[in-house]
């Protein structure tokens, strides 16, 4: 009798620590949030307690304005509330299935005796909270409005001064999430805003120094050219209101960007080998030559210029600029005590670009193009076999060369000159007039 009490204490202590099922299951006495999951594994227990969890996350919660005025309603699924479900499952499972198997039978014993319910608690995805929120409320959010520089009719540098905005303070809302956070009934929450500085102040703009109008230049294009027009539009654009800190060098390729079909550049005429071909970008070397005259007037330092191969009808011989983006630049160095601010305005056919900084002196800077030496083209026969005898095809223009100095005077307010320099010596070389014909 004795031995097999003993073998019935051994079965009983033994055998469940060499053969325990597949997947644990909770033990007698483990309760979820008072839900009885005795016997169930871990995906009986979700299905379980599925209807439940959703019938929680789809409560109100209401977000109310700071003056009482409004109500936003949403949800706790859509603000982002989750139910730790998995968690609550990974602490029943433990209870009973893990440890020594005496400490495993006494726990069983305890447990199935006096119950253990374990609660289920609510977690906030703060990355969908935050988003809910902003969707909501976002008719009380107004964007704070930087100080900036405007120029009127005279060319008057007018400093508009910058407005604080509103935001939601996020921190708070969250907070009090935290706070009522429950799993029966809605909740509520009011939301506080606070003030949102501008980045840029009034006095940030005074001590750019931006104060008077220190050069301009206005080209004329033909505006029923839509696709060179386009594109004079989108580079002057690009250039507009930049400013330029005192000591560092533009670059008008890096501000332009590449002239691109992608960047919404269309085809219109460029100069090729000495001659106009449709290209990507054409119109964007007027930008360019506008601006050059205007640094050579507001006597700016020039690092880096070129002159096309062929004359340009809308600036002088001598002053226009050629960009390549990747090849050819514009530059120049703020060689002035304060900022340098761009205007540019596209009208009907007239591009005008302005530059703005701080006060010189009243000095009177003139540009002089000199032509120092004509070269007479060529005119070339070739012989095309088709044509009738006698006639012609012109099939290419010839145009003059010319060699090009150009000088800056600069003058004080007496006349006297300052300064008298050689800014550039071009050379533009003459283009063959090419004719067809047949051989008689």
């Amino acid at each position: 009798m004795r031995n097999k009490l003993l073998i019935m204490l051994f079965a009983f202590f033994m055998i469940p620590l060499f053969s325990s099922p597949q997947e644990p299951i909770f033990i007698d006495g483990i309760l979820i949030q008072g839900y009885d999951v005795a016997g169930l594994n871990d995906l009986q227990v979700k299905k379980k307690l599925s209807p439940f969890i959703e019938e929680i996350l789809s409560q109100n919660i209401l977000l109310i304005s700071p003056d009482k005025k409004q109500v936003w309603i949403t949800s706790y699924h859509e603000m982002g509330l989750e139910i730790a479900l998995d968690k609550a499952i990974a602490e029943g499972l433990i209870k009973g299935n893990k440890g020594f198997f005496l400490k495993r039978w006494w726990n069983k014993l305890k447990i199935k005796r006096e119950k253990h319910d374990i609660p289920l608690e609510l977690e906030i995805n703060y990355e969908i909270a935050v988003e809910e929120i902003l969707k909501l409320t976002n008719s009380l959010v107004k964007d704070p409005q930087d100080a900036r520089i405007t120029i009127n009719s005279e060319n008057k540098v007018i400093i508009i001064s910058d407005i604080s905005g509103i935001g939601i303070d996020m921190e708070s809302v969250l907070r009090q999430l935290e706070i009522a956070l429950k799993l029966q009934g809605p909740l509520s929450v009011v939301i506080k805003t606070k003030e949102i500085k501008a980045k840029i102040i009034a006095d940030d703009i005074r001590k750019m120094n931006v104060e008077t109008l220190l050069g301009q230049f206005t080209t004329w294009f033909n505006p029923q050219k839509k696709n060179r027009s386009q594109n004079i539009k989108m580079a002057a654009q690009a250039l507009d209101e930049f400013l330029l800190p005192p000591g560092e060098e533009f670059s008008f390729n890096k501000i332009v960007g590449p002239r691109t079909k992608e960047a919404g550049y269309n085809d219109a005429p460029i100069i090729l080998n000495n001659q106009f071909v449709e290209g990507i970008g054409g119109g964007v070397c007027q930008v360019s030559s506008t601006l050059y005259n205007v640094l050579l007037r507001a006597n700016l330092f020039v690092t880096e210029r070129h002159p096309h191969s062929l004359p340009i009808r809308y600036v002088p011989k001598g002053m226009d600029a050629a960009v390549v983006y990747g090849l050819k630049d514009l530059k120049f160095i703020n060689n002035t005590q304060g900022y340098i601010f761009f205007k540019t305005y596209v009208g009907q056919g007239t591009l005008t670009m302005k530059i703005f900084g701080a006060i010189q002196e009243d000095n009177q800077v003139e540009i002089i193009s000199i032509v120092e030496k004509t070269f007479m083209p060529e005119t070339i026969f070739k012989n095309k076999p088709d044509l009738l005898i006698g006639q012609i095809i012109v099939e290419q223009q010839g145009n003059q060369g010319y060699i090009v100095r150009v000088e800056r005077i600069v003058r004080d307010n007496k006349n006297n000159i300052l300064v008298q320099e050689i800014l550039s010596r071009d050379y533009y070389p003459p283009v063959n007039k090419v004719i067809l014909t047949a051989k008689h």
